[in-house]
């Protein structure tokens, strides 16, 4: 055996070397493993014992924002550090087998070396390609001796532990305490949370400050109406924004208000996505209102609450005309008709039961047109002379503005003893004719004006469009006057020759309306229009014979005579003939023409019959 051993001395000495090796890689693992454990306490004393110890300061003495913050990112900055100063290198260390084997001697103490040049010659033992210059077998005897004492040893007994078995305790202790905290103290954890983030979020808002939307700001509304009062937070970092309200004494003016501020009350809102709004079911004084978030507070808005205005007092003073010779007088109270002579005047005061607006107070005649009333306060007044019937409707609005109109204005009736107006006629028998196209052109209307102050002018106005929508006609209006100088009682003209420059020119299946009208030269109370009825004509074409009315029975002869018939296969006017049938069933489009009932010139229906036979003739369903 020996000689075999002589003979291949690699083979002999593996094996011991091998265990060798395996000793010393045990207690590198073991000496790692501590110094892991040792990394690990000295990092949850610099994390969650430094987080311990700003949880209770702050608990203890409620730390301002600024050093809230700044205290905990030094927590956080000393667990990072702990982590890679103390527990990152160990556990990131690789085991060395010479390191481990003069860290073994080095804490012996008595080894002089034995220990790493039997490592270093079993290697080069086991290695050697080619004879060495000492014997392998005092090598081989070497790395036996060595691993039988090293085995007896114990090298893991060789390291100082204690200062890891502190650490050990320390950490031990703090885990202790932070798992009493959260079992016994889960509020104060939370409240330290939430203050860590508003903090957190004031520090943010500070140097990044958020902007506020507010609405709907200066409002007024009515007493008892509700209204919303939100904000925006753009930028919001926070879970909530604060409503402040104070109740203002207001007097409502018509220029400004002085405000007096009130007990104020808050509101704390949740925010939603940034936003945040409260509603008041029902306002009955003044107010202003402001939103507080983190601090930061945004313009303050004012809520002016008002009634709506309504008479309290009115009366009229009647001013008639001179050459009556009667005294002036005066109506107190609320009338529904007010009556006078034309040329009146008429001066209406009245009293509200709140200020009124300055402008926004007016009067509506019955033809739309508005007059402004004089307001002073709660007072107003307007004039105006009475000329023709009428209707006054008197609109009142408060103080406050747009939104405080009265509910239901207050009206009355101008009857009047007026002139009447000139008496105009139309010399045609019909107000309603068919003519052709060439007959219009040449057409010359007759008129007969009278009027106790003379007739001063007669006026026409003429209005073309086509008598079916269908036939695509564009509608044309003109007009023509006739002055009489001097102006007479009584007077008698004609309109001759209205459509002779008219583009585009008449066509058959226009429809002509015409207005007379004759104004008078009363200079006292002015002028007056009267009208006449009104005329119309449908322009028809030559070959209009081929339409036949069989159902309403007027002078179809007249009207039509002397136009050429077309002949269809189907006449859609007449019921067919029953007869037997041989062929098959033709279905056959058929069209109820209705007839009206009026009181006309010419036969009942008669100018619907001639729409719906230009209608036919387009051919359009």
């Amino acid at each position: 055996m020996a000689s075999s051993e002589t003979r291949n001395p690699q083979s002999a000495i593996r094996n011991p070397l091998g265990a060798l090796r395996s000793q010393v890689r045990r207690f590198g693992r073991f000496r790692k493993r501590w110094a892991v454990l040792e990394g690990l306490c000295w990092f949850a004393l610099a994390g969650p014992g430094a987080l311990l110890a700003w949880f209770l300061l702050d608990w203890a003495a409620r730390l301002p924002a600024w050093p809230l913050v700044a205290s905990f990112a030094l927590v956080v900055v000393a667990a990072l550090a702990a982590a890679a100063a103390c527990l990152a290198p160990p556990m990131l260390r690789r085991i060395r087998i010479e390191r481990e084997a003069l860290l073994i001697e080095a804490l012996h103490g008595r080894l002089d070396n034995q220990l790493i040049g039997a490592l270093q010659l079993g290697r080069e033992v086991a290695e050697a390609a080619r004879p060495l210059g000492y014997s392998p077998d005092l090598a081989l005897a070497l790395v036996e001796r060595t691993a039988k004492l090293l085995d007896e040893l114990d090298a893991p007994r060789l390291l100082d532990l204690r200062r890891a078995r502190r650490c050990a305790w320390a950490a031990a202790a703090v885990a202790a305490a932070c798992l009493l905290v959260l079992a016994l103290a889960r509020g104060a954890v939370m409240a330290r949370v939430e203050r860590l983030r508003d903090a957190y979020a004031a520090l943010l808002d500070s140097l990044f400050p958020v902007t506020m939307n507010v609405s709907p700001g200066d409002v007024a509304i009515v007493r008892g109406s509700p209204v919303t009062l939100s904000v925006e937070v753009v930028g919001a970092r926070r879970r909530q924004v604060t409503l402040r309200r104070a109740p203002v004494a207001s007097r409502q003016s018509a220029v400004g208000r002085d405000e007096k501020p009130g007990m104020p009350q808050a509101d704390l809102l949740a925010l939603d996505g940034g936003k945040a709004s409260f509603e008041l079911a029902k306002a009955e004084e003044s107010f202003t209102y402001e939103f507080d978030y983190a601090g930061r507070r945004s313009a303050r808005y004012t809520v002016r609450v008002g009634d709506l205005p309504a008479v309290s007092a009115i009366h009229y003073e009647l001013a008639y005309p001179a050459y009556t010779g009667q005294a002036p007088r005066t109506l107190i109270g609320e009338v529904s008709r007010l009556q006078g002579l034309v040329g009146t005047d008429v001066l209406v005061s009245f009293a509200a039961t709140t200020e009124l607006h300055p402008d926004l107070c007016w009067v509506e005649w019955l033809d739309g047109t508005r007059q402004a009333v004089a307001v002073n306060g709660r007072f107003g007044h307007f004039s105006f002379s009475i000329a023709r019937p009428d209707r006054a409707s008197i609109h009142l609005t408060g103080a406050l503005g747009p939104g405080f109109e009265m509910p239901r204005p207050l009206s009355f009736e101008v009857a009047t003893q007026p002139d009447e107006p000139p008496t105009v006629q139309v010399l045609l028998r019909n107000r309603k004719l068919t003519l052709l196209a060439e007959e219009a052109a040449a057409f010359a209307l007759p008129w007969l004006a009278e009027d106790d102050f003379g007739v001063a002018e007669v006026s026409i106005e003429y209005k073309v469009e086509g008598l079916d929508p269908l036939l695509g006609r564009p509608m044309r209006q003109g007009s023509a006057s006739q002055r009489l100088d001097p102006p007479r009682d009584r007077a008698r003209g004609k309109f001759a020759d209205l459509f002779k420059g008219l583009s585009p020119p008449l066509e058959p299946g226009d429809r002509i309306t015409l207005n007379v009208s004759a104004k008078d030269n009363n200079t006292e109370t002015g002028p007056r229009t009267g009208r006449a009825l009104p005329v119309e004509i449908v322009i028809v074409r030559p070959d209009l014979a081929a339409f036949t009315e069989k159902r309403f029975g007027f002078d179809a002869h007249a009207l039509l005579g002397g136009l050429v018939k077309i002949k269809r296969e189907t006449d859609l006017l007449a019921t067919p003939v029953r007869t037997v049938r041989t062929e098959p069933k033709q279905e056959v489009a058929k069209r109820d023409l209705k007839s009206r009932v009026a009181d006309e010139g010419w036969p009942s229906g008669a100018e619907d019959a001639v729409g719906d036979y230009f209608r036919l003739l387009s051919g359009v369903e």
